[in-house]
């Protein structure tokens, strides 16, 4: 019995939890869609605003709002952003929108690597969606987290290739694209290409002043004065310190005010203007000690100790020295500690302490070379580090050179295939139009043939008439026997002669060639006149103008016709038209 109600028991607590898990998953659904809904309004209210800051307003909207929510809420609010912006045909806002959306879920793959990786194939979406400034936006992010894990190899090629593509586009029309130029100043800071940071840097501080909500140009500027620094052109670090202090004062950031001022004093301190560095470093210390940045404040110090040694102020430098000290052993920094006893010396010999002397000098000798080794290490990793990089973008130009000579090439060869295809085309179409032509030339000279020989054989006929009605003429009357024979030798003449035959015949021809060679071939025995009665046969004539014609009478040709039966052994059945026409 205890056992039956120990398994109810359990039953009814396994119904208690399902039933509360789903009021959970409900009450989440519920707060997931309360929650959803400022994303359209966040997104209608970026709609809303100047076109120049809108692509601002969406970065404000992601980094200091929506990265702070759960996962399922950024997708949804970037979704639906995207599928709003879409809707109000405001397309560089849906591709922004798009990118932060894998932006995003490519930060939640786990590592750097996996990152830069969902990016790369991220780009290749972008490139089959036609977004070229998308894609290389693409590249960018791919190579800022290759540069979080310390690939600076990849790291360097996707920013500049990016950078690259940046470059072709109008600033003024296409601001936001400058905010890119940090990251491969970065790179190139991290190289140790202090010049070519400058330059990248400096394209940053063009974005428009409402962009210091998200870029901090304070902080660029003071990257630029360290490059200055860096390369000893203490001039140009000393203005753009300056700039750096008075962008922090214009927010009211102390801290970085002093560090502007800090870094700006160490620039006089190198130049050895102890009296102008010395305000600006003590402030430092001071800011530093109140914003807790150890680090910084020992800087401060070992360089506070260095000018008041300089100056005779002895007191003072020991005052500093005795501030550091517990940092500076605690930490053990190679750098604060070759400071450390270069100062350490450095009071020594001005207090003649012999005995301190030689043993701060040794320490101070060993921590010039561990930090000479630690430069040497440095400025031979960044060496090794611009080789694999060169050696790295060279072959991806001679590969990029060698896509682009297959692209030639098989762009070549398809036009080449075009231009044959078009040139045979055009041959064929005039191949064709020139049949036609002839076609239509050779109907032309059959239809003339055939009314010029119309037109001879009614001339002929219309001879014949003539002459018939003569010899009508000369039956009716009395004419001597000699005028007589000079006029019958005359209608023999005259009719149908030989000149009148060849130009029948050619004519003839024209009309139905080779007829009087197959007619030969068909029946090679025939007369002369068998051939001229079969000819005017094919032209379908009535006897009696055969006979006129021929010059002979109508039982004449009547009689030559059935002697012609005979001889070639026609049916009685089949008539001479039929033969004729068969030819």
């Amino acid at each position: 019995m205890v056992l039956v109600s120990s398994i109810l028991g359990s039953l009814v607590d396994r119904i208690i939890y399902l039933s509360s898990v789903k009021l959970v998953k409900l009450l989440f659904l519920l707060l997931f869609l309360c929650r959803a809904k400022p994303g359209f309004s966040q997104a209608d209210s970026i709609i809303a605003i100047p076109e120049e800051q809108q692509v601002l307003a969406l970065l404000k909207w992601y980094y200091h709002d929506l990265t702070k929510k759960e996962p399922e809420l950024v997708n949804a609010a970037l979704t639906n952003a995207e599928n709003l912006f879409s809707e109000r045909n405001n397309m560089l806002l849906q591709r922004q929108a798009w990118l932060l959306l894998q932006f995003y879920n490519a930060g939640k793959k786990g590592t750097a690597e996996k990152a830069a990786a969902a990016m790369l194939d991220a780009a290749n979406e972008a490139g089959k969606k036609h977004w070229p400034i998308v894609r290389a936006e693409c590249w960018h992010f791919a190579g800022s987290f290759y540069f979080a894990e310390n690939m600076y190899v990849p790291a360097f090629e996707y920013m500049l290739k990016a950078q690259n593509v940046f470059d072709e586009y109008d600033p003024v029309k296409y601001p936001y694209l400058l905010r890119y130029a940090d990251g491969l100043a970065g790179c190139y800071y991290r190289f140790g290409e202090y010049g070519e940071a400058i330059k990248y840097l400096k394209k940053t501080t063009l974005l428009p002043s409402w962009w210091s909500s998200l870029i901090y140009f304070p902080s660029i500027n003071n990257t630029i004065a360290l490059c200055y620094q860096h390369l000893k052109q203490y001039d140009s670090a000393a203005k753009w310190y300056r700039r750096s202090y008075n962008g922090a004062a214009a927010v009211k950031d102390s801290f970085y005010m002093a560090l502007a001022n800090g870094n700006l004093g160490f620039t006089y301190y190198s130049q050895q203007k102890y009296d102008e560095a010395l305000p600006l470093v003590e402030a430092d210390y001071i800011a530093s000690i109140r914003a807790g940045e150890t680090g910084s404040a020992v800087n401060a110090a070992m360089t506070l100790t260095a000018i008041y040694i300089r100056k005779g102020q002895l007191a003072l430098a020991q005052k500093y020295m005795d501030l550091a000290r517990q940092s500076v052993y605690t930490f053990r920094d190679v750098t604060q500690l070759r400071s450390w006893y270069e100062n350490l010396y450095q009071i020594s010999k001005a207090n003649g302490d012999n005995k301190n002397i030689g043993l701060y000098a040794d320490s101070l000798l060993f921590y010039k070379d561990s930090v000479t080794k630690l430069n040497d290490k440095r400025a031979y990793n960044q060496a090794v580090l611009k080789i694999e990089t060169e050696k790295h973008l060279n072959e991806v130009s001679q590969l990029e050179s060698k896509r682009k000579e297959q692209i030639i090439l098989r762009n070549s060869l398809l036009i080449g295939l075009i231009l044959l295809a078009m040139i045979s085309f055009l041959w064929v179409n005039r191949q064709l139009l020139k049949r036609n032509k002839e076609k239509e030339l050779a109907q032309q000279q059959l239809h003339f043939a055939k009314q010029e020989l119309i037109s001879y054989t009614q001339q002929l006929k219309e001879k014949t008439e003539v002459l018939e009605q003569l010899r009508d003429e000369i039956n009716r009357e009395n004419i001597s026997q000699e005028r007589t024979e000079h006029i019958n030798s005359l209608l023999g003449a005259t009719i149908l002669t030989e000149d009148d035959w060849k130009k029948f015949r050619q004519l003839f021809e024209k009309v139905y060639p080779g007829f009087f060679i197959h007619l030969k071939e068909r029946i090679p025995d025939l007369s002369a006149t068998d051939t001229r009665l079969l000819a005017l046969t094919k032209l379908k004539l009535p006897l009696k103008d055969m006979a006129s014609m021929l010059g002979v009478t109508y039982d004449a040709v009547k009689k030559a016709k059935q002697r012609l039966r005979k001889k070639i052994n026609l049916p009685d059945e089949q008539d001479l038209e039929d033969v004729v026409e068969l030819i």
